[in-house]
């Protein structure tokens, strides 16, 4: 029978493991980084010079508003994934040094014990990603004298749990195919880059092509930037008193590629795609379970 004592109490064990190495922490949040410096290197200054160019009326706060939130949109549906994929390099360690067979030698059931992986992965992912937009959340009030309001902040928050949840699925699979935890910082660091130019966080789809778009639209990712996008967006328009055609036109569409999508040039709606993305977990954390579970019987 599943204990939910033993399935917590392996999960503290995954969280405290991954937690206590520092590195493993610093490097989940590389790609983060690496996206803040690029934003305030260069890709601010390209968002600025649009609106100028399309004599935009807001003056500088309001704009690096705008600007901030659109960035940190992009930064922590990143970071959701990161931060999984730290966590299972924890996991996929424990399966190369054979802990896993030590711990299945204790009551814990391996049902147990892969929910407890599931669990651990999308706890710190998401708990962390809180932290970083609650720490924005200040900085960006402190810095533009603009401030998000209350059901924008708690709306972005569950919007982070669905994300989570989503990357979780996602890095279970994964785990599950690569085994090595280095493939695993490798596949991190190389995601955290493409996913960047695909999913429209370094540059608005407006500026790239129509293949770009086609394979972005087929990532869970690139649909939930565009709901963070629009759901940040929305409310910094409505506290900056944006009219709503041009916060729908010429923001949304051309700037921050915050217009659905679709599906390989398919016109389907945001919410027909954020079911897509409900699916794509499903199926990824079924294919996990089912793999994994043949690993743990093959190894006893």
């Amino acid at each position: 029978m599943l204990s939910i004592q033993r399935v917590i109490a392996l999960a503290r064990r995954s969280i405290r493991l991954f937690l206590r190495d520092r590195m493993a922490v610093f490097f989940s949040f590389l790609s983060t980084l690496i996206l803040v410096a690029l934003y305030f290197l260069f890709i601010a200054q390209m968002f600025v010079r649009g609106m100028t160019d399309a004599g935009f009326p807001l003056s500088g706060g309001a704009q690096n508003f705008l600007i901030y939130l659109q960035m940190m949109a992009g930064v922590m549906i990143l970071n959701s994934m990161s931060l999984s994929n730290g966590v299972f390099s924890t996991i996929a360690d424990d399966f190369k040094s054979r802990r896993v067979d030590s711990l299945l030698l204790t009551r814990a059931h391996s049902s147990e014990l892969l929910l407890s992986q599931y669990i651990s992965g999308l706890f710190v992912s998401f708990a962390l990603n809180l932290l970083t937009w609650a720490a924005a959340f200040f900085l960006i009030g402190l810095l533009t004298g603009y401030w998000v309001t209350a059901g924008a902040f708690f709306a972005v928050a569950g919007i982070l749990a669905i994300a989570s949840l989503i990357s979780a699925a996602l890095m279970s699979l994964i785990t599950a195919l690569v085994k090595s935890p280095a493939a695993l910082g490798v596949i991190g660091s190389l995601a955290g880059t493409f996913l960047g130019f695909l999913c429209g966080i370094y540059i608005p789809y407006s500026n790239l092509g129509k293949t770009t778009q086609a394979v972005g639209s087929v990532l869970p990712f690139t649909h939930l930037v565009i709901w963070l996008k629009r759901t940040v967006l929305t409310d910094a328009f409505h506290v900056l008193n944006v009219p709503a055609d041009q916060a729908n036109t010429l923001l949304s569409q051309d700037f921050f590629s915050a217009k659905s999508i679709g599906f390989l040039g398919l016109d389907v709606p945001l919410w027909g795609m954020l079911i897509f993305c409900g699916v794509f977990a499903l199926v990824c954390f079924g294919l996990a379970w089912r793999i994994l579970s043949r690993r743990i019987r093959g190894s006893r």
